[in-house]
């Protein structure tokens, strides 16, 4: 049996978050270490009575290690990075201030990098996409006004730094990548290329190799 079962649609940004934690970890997509079960939300996939006694709330990812069952993307991707340690890079902080440090900038990301940055995506990219509605231009300008200004802080804490935290990757950069990938087919990847530390930052994380294969388990079509 495999180590981990990872039910959730590559294509969701929190689904991504957590299989390239796993990469990232050396933990391989398979029947020996995990097996990744495509649940959709768009096809009823999380409104199933099955996925329901998993998850009452309906929502991927879920993941299962050994009979028990955890779920939101953010603390899956901890408990990935601290199950794994061993055998792969130190996501999670190498001090006590580094560990605060990376957990402050998820939570950041959580609450103010991610929401504008959500408006512009379903704005532009999911809702004329998936609900065949067209874009509210006046609610995609207010999320990139508030995107900028966001990333106006980004750009000075980057500077003379190559990641959000320490001198290595952590989490703290991984959570930014699913959401920010979308950047481009909402119409405001300009905002990170405008800003020159942001802009280099982005460059260095979004060429890992977990990455790069994260993308490729279920490629975007728009």
């Amino acid at each position: 049996m495999p180590k981990l079962t990872l039910h959730g649609t590559a294509i969701s940004p929190y689904t991504r978050r957590v299989i390239m934690t796993l990469y990232e970890m050396g933990v391989e997509m398979g029947v020996e270490d995990f097996v990744h079960i495509p649940v959709s939300p768009l096809t009823g996939g999380t409104k199933t009575p099955d996925f329901i006694k998993m998850q009452p709330f309906a929502r991927i990812p879920v993941l299962e290690d050994n009979g028990s069952i955890i779920y939101e993307s953010r603390t899956l991707m901890r408990y990935v990075a601290d199950k794994y340690m061993d055998q792969g890079p130190n996501l999670l902080g190498d001090t006590l201030m580094e560990r605060a440090l990376v957990n402050q900038w998820i939570d950041i990301e959580g609450h103010t990098f991610s929401p504008p940055v959500m408006i512009l995506v379903y704005e532009r990219v999911f809702k004329p996409h998936l609900h065949k509605r067209p874009c509210d231009e006046e609610r995609w300008k207010d999320g990139r006004e508030k995107l900028s200004r966001v990333l106006d802080i980004y750009e000075k804490h980057l500077e003379g730094r190559d990641y959000l935290v320490g001198n290595s990757f952590s989490l703290a950069d991984l959570t930014h990548l699913p959401f920010t990938e979308l950047l481009p087919a909402a119409g405001a990847f300009d905002l990170i290329e405008s800003r020159p530390n942001v802009c280099r930052w982005w460059a260095r994380i979004s060429s890992r190799n977990a990455w790069k294969r994260t993308q490729q388990v279920e490629p975007y079509e728009f």
